[in-house]
Order: structure tokens, then C-alpha cells, then sequence
């Protein structure tokens, strides 16, 4: 995806949880990442989790994930572009 196609695509607001969870499509315990917001007082995940999460890089307040988001029971790689408020 080209940049100015990524500034186009909607900012998802939230708290960056990194966790390590025991996945049976891997076979092995990964990274996971997800992004949960505050519904009704409860957590809830606002976009699909990352899995098998890999730090591409960190410069200050800005990070990227690259990992597999499972949808439907199928894995798509995705990058996430993430900056801290």
C-alpha cells in the first residue's frame, strides 16, 4: 500500500496491548498484538488481533508491526502503523 493510500485509511483509537498466547494454526506460542476500546465499561478489541507480531521498527512515539490478522478462519499478513498519544 502506497503512502498517501495509508493516510487515507481510517485512525482506529485505542490501548496497544503485546502479549504472548499459545496459537494452534502456528503450532507454537507467538506474539500477539490487539487494540481494545472501552465499550460500555467493558474491553473490547477494535480491530481483528495480530498474531505471530514482529517490531519492524520504533522511532519515538512511532512504531510498525507486521503480523497475520485470522479472519474468517483464514491468516491475512497485515502491517500496522502505530503512533503513541
Amino acid at each position: 500500500m502506497e503512502k498517501a493510500e495509508r493516510a487515507r485509511q481510517p485512525v482506529v483509537r485505542g490501548e496497544l496491548k503485546v502479549f504472548e498466547n499459545r496459537l494452534h494454526p502456528f503450532n507454537r506460542s507467538v506474539l500477539c498484538a490487539q487494540v481494545l476500546g472501552a465499550l460500555d465499561g467493558l474491553e473490547q478489541p477494535l480491530i481483528p488481533e495480530l498474531a505471530d507480531v514482529h517490531l519492524i521498527w520504533l522511532d519515538g512515539k512511532r512504531l510498525r508491526l507486521r503480523g497475520n490478522e485470522m479472519v474468517e478462519g483464514a491468516l491475512f499478513a497485515q502491517t500496522w502503523d502505530v503512533r503513541l498519544v
